[in-house]
């Protein structure tokens, strides 16, 4: 589990992120929050005792997107996951755009998501306009990766063996060079 969480979620997951922001790429940044957001949703429930073919089976994805903002704690307790999901997530995923007027704020100047923007909940969502503050839904996200480690530990979870698939994936970098020949 420590694997899991120190190389994976926090290097490499964290990294990503981090990358999309400095460079100042709202929607890359958003894709890849909602994306991890999904991800821990599905580590929450296994925690409570549904199993990783269930949680990360056909149709589970808002499931695991709810259940990570309920970790995520009470500030996130007002957003409608299902509304978040298909109008944020969905918008971008499928049309580039999230479909409604919207304020996307970004601070290439806060990769690593260390300020606190003081806005309470970064997602808002009304029929007319949506609000997301990407650097304070990631920093908020690194306070919950640590609330379902703790809460592993405390259920003498940290031999559960999750994503058991990430570990098959393989991935090449090549140069131009390499390419041509």
């Amino acid at each position: 589990m420590k694997i899991f969480f120190d190389d994976v979620v926090k290097r490499e997951m964290y990294n990503e992120i981090s990358i999309n922001i400095r460079n100042g790429l709202p929607n890359a940044s958003i894709i890849s929050l909602f994306v991890y957001s999904e991800v821990l949703g599905a580590m929450g429930r296994m925690i409570n005792g549904e199993g990783e073919n269930v949680v990360f089976g056909t149709g589970q994805s808002n499931r695991n997107f709810q259940s990570y903002l309920d970790y995520a704690g009470k500030v996130y307790s007002d957003v409608n996951a299902k509304e978040a999901y298909r109008v944020i997530r969905g918008g971008i995923i499928h049309r580039y755009f999230i479909g409604r007027s919207a304020l996307i704020v970004i601070n290439p100047e806060d990769p690593f998501g260390t300020v606190d923007y003081r806005i309470g909940c970064p997602i808002k969502i009304t029929e007319e306009s949506v609000y997301f503050n990407v650097n304070q839904y990631f920093r908020d996200m690194k306070v919950t990766v640590n609330k379902i480690r703790r809460k592993m530990k405390r259920e003498r979870l940290e031999s559960l063996e999750i994503a058991r698939s990430f570990n098959r994936t393989r991935l090449v970098f090549l140069t131009n060079k390499e390419m041509t020949q």
